[in-house]
């Protein structure tokens, strides 16, 4: 399997597909919350006590940073003035996840045929 690509490589498509996944999940999210405040804020909530657990180890520490900050928003969307704003703000995030996600990928198969 090796020979088949680089381990550099390998790892690069891991992160791409990780990071459209990621964008994928994160439109499934706002589009449950988006309309149903107590959930945003369940949910929030959820997010931000699981990336506190990841903050806490010294080797996740940034994930669980930008995960607080994912919960913080996603618990925002459910509040009537800034709303609008964090919607907007989750929504560009998963949109950018998905195509940082979809160029790492097809850098690496681009980088494969040459």
């Amino acid at each position: 399997m090796s020979d088949l690509m680089k381990r550099e490589n390998r790892g690069k498509l891991a992160l791409g597909v990780g990071g459209v996944a990621g964008g994928i999940g994160l439109l499934a999210v706002m589009g449950v919350v988006a309309s149903h405040w107590p959930v945003a804020l369940v949910v929030g909530a959820a997010v931000l006590w699981g990336s506190w657990r990841l903050f806490q180890k010294p080797k996740s520490a940034l994930m669980g940073m930008g995960g607080l900050a994912a919960g913080v928003v996603i618990a925002a969307t459910g509040l009537p003035l800034v709303g609008g704003l964090a919607q907007l703000l989750l929504t560009l995030s998963g949109v950018g996840l998905i195509a940082g996600g979809a160029w790492v990928i097809y850098q690496v198969l681009k980088s494969r045929r040459t």
